[in-house]
């Protein structure tokens, strides 16, 4: 649920923003943002990538995904733009609070007051093991798992371990390919849904 307000609100915003910037800036000023930047922010993640190309399915992944990523960084900042020049520094607040309560940041924050022993982790989190076990998986057998894990919740009692396995399934998902695992989101997924064409294997 919480998830769900988040990309909601997330998304709001970001048309906002960008809708905001095709009415108050110069046509220019938003394609050479949005052109420029992207291409700048493409070569820097290419660059910063090197020697990842096992991990992102070969050259052409890796290409593909920082193209991608690079050029939605463009748009996520003509989106912050439009928002301050539509709202001022109310706008800068509202980008922030979209920044720090994604869900990356949040599992991060977690995960150190976790360390620190600050004892804000869930009580009901997955063991380690499952953890470590998911972390090892394909994105094809995440996917697969994904989809036969729905006909266990169906099965009666004792699910609580199948929702907390679906859950890593997912974080595990959001982690390898963020963009494509909220493109298969905003396809309206289901939970028996299969994510797989979604993703970069």
């Amino acid at each position: 649920m919480g998830l769900l307000v988040w990309r909601s609100f997330a998304t709001f915003a970001g048309l906002l923003g960008v809708a905001a910037a095709v009415m108050l800036w110069t046509l220019s000023s938003l394609l050479g943002l949005l052109l420029v930047g992207g291409l700048v922010t493409s070569l820097v993640l290419w660059c910063a990538r090197d020697g990842q190309d096992d991990q992102l399915g070969g050259r052409r992944g890796r290409f593909s995904r920082s193209v991608l990523h690079g050029y939605l960084s463009a748009l996520a900042v003509v989106a912050v733009g439009g928002l301050c020049s539509f709202l001022g520094f109310a706008g800068l607040i509202v980008a922030m609070i979209v920044a720090l309560t994604s869900p990356p940041v949040l599992r991060r924050a977690l995960a150190l007051a976790g360390r620190l022993g600050l004892g804000l982790g869930d009580a009901n989190e997955a063991p380690r093991d499952d953890v470590d076990r998911v972390s090892r998986m394909t994105t094809a057998e995440l996917c697969r798992a994904w989809t036969t894990s729905s006909q266990q919740l169906r099965s009666g009692p004792g699910t609580l371990p199948v929702v907390r396995l679906r859950q890593l399934y997912l974080d595990e998902l959001e982690r390898r390919d963020p963009v494509g695992f909220n493109a298969w989101l905003a396809s309206s997924a289901s939970a028996a849904g299969d994510p797989s064409r979604f993703l970069t294997p």
